[in-house]
């Protein structure tokens, strides 16, 4: 996916997830049990913030906190990122907690994270929608490729104890990852793995950011199954 594509999804996403958030305010978030899709909105206008800072700021080695102007509103900030992310030079430094140190990481990372919360407030609001089937493979990509493997402690060590096979039923997506005393091993592959799940690139991303199993199928022990689905924070 180019540039391009990344910022329709987010303006897309970003406007739906306002929409059901300001539909349903009091509506309890399945996956943030403390939180009503009134906190969800605040919480994801400040991530958007916080990338617009990291892009702006152009410090690789130091993260920046987001700067909030007064009267601020979730719409200005969905507006504020994505003309910034239109503009900003990909290859520029950009603090992150994975070896990607450059703005590409958060215009790519904010596509998701926007489509993932969009699906949270669709679901408390009672009507959630999958994750857009030309974004969805890239979100499962993301997710193997860097958030199960890294996040703001830096590289994470501690894997569950049996691989894991991912089959994508709505595109060319097949990954395995395998645990080992070197860290995660991850191919794009059809393999026997000790687990196994297969349905949508949707339904296998939600799944790997801990939004249960959905249509999925799964094969397998229930307990590494589970432990595989809480790996991401």
């Amino acid at each position: 996916m180019d540039r391009s594509d990344y910022l329709t999804h987010l303006e897309a996403d970003g406007r739906a997830f306002i929409e059901a958030c300001q539909a349903a305010p009091t509506a309890p978030v399945a996956a943030c049990p403390e939180w009503t899709n009134t906190e969800l909105l605040s919480h994801l206008a400040m991530v958007w913030r916080f990338a617009l800072a990291q892009v702006t700021v152009a410090d690789a080695a130091n993260p920046t906190g987001p700067n909030i102007p007064e009267g601020d509103t979730p719409a200005a900030a969905l507006a504020d990122v994505l003309s910034a992310f239109a503009e900003v030079d990909l290859e520029a430094p950009a603090w992150s907690w994975s070896p990607d140190l450059t703005a590409a990481f958060w215009v790519r990372r904010m596509a998701h994270e926007t489509a993932v919360h969009r699906w949270d407030a669709e679901q408390a609001a009672g009507s959630p929608q999958p994750i857009g089937s030309a974004l969805a493979p890239d979100t499962l990509a993301e997710i193997v490729e860097v958030m199960v493997q890294f996040n703001r402690k830096g590289k994470v060590e501690d894997f569950p104890a049996g691989s894991l096979h991912l089959h994508g039923t709505d595109a060319e997506a097949e990954w395995l990852l395998v645990p080992g005393p070197e860290g995660l091993t991850v191919t794009q592959e059809h393999a026997k793995a000790d687990v196994a799940v297969r349905g949508t690139t949707s339904d296998l991303a939600l799944w790997l950011w801990g939004r249960g199993q959905g249509d999925l199928t799964c094969f397998g022990d229930q307990d590494l199954l589970d432990a595989w689905a809480s790996v991401t924070p």
